[in-house]
């Protein structure tokens, strides 16, 4: 996590950094109270995934070896949490009252005819 810069107009923080991502796409995902987005996995893209409002549990499942595991994203401690190739994930927002604001950084831009999005079946 890149430091947090604050005065009295408010404050400033780089989330990423070129070496730190693959870019090809910055999207934002917005999830509401109680919902879950996701549920796939890609076996190309890498995807950073960041916290900027809000908290969500990130689910994920490697389809090849049936390791788990769950993340916290949370508004309070903004980073980049990177989610390999072949690792299904699931965001749930944990939140009863405000929507989850995502920031995602994708490896290569969505192509519809080969999105390489696959709907995880476990």
């Amino acid at each position: 996590m890149h430091p947090i810069h604050k005065n009295e107009t408010g404050l400033f923080q780089e989330l990423a950094r070129n070496k730190d991502v693959k870019f090809g796409q910055i999207s934002l995902l917005v999830i509401n109270p109680g919902c879950s987005r996701g549920g796939h996995h890609h076996a190309r893209k890498e995807e950073w995934f960041c916290c900027i409002r809000g908290q969500c549990r990130m689910d994920l499942a490697n389809i090849h070896s049936n390791a788990t595991k769950e993340i916290l994203l949370d508004e309070s401690a903004r980073y980049f949490f990177k989610v390999e190739p072949f690792w299904s994930h699931t965001l749930t927002n944990i939140s009863k009252a405000k929507a989850c604001y995502i920031i995602i950084i994708i490896s290569e831009e969505y192509n519809e005819s080969d999105p390489d999005t696959f709907k995880f079946e476990g």
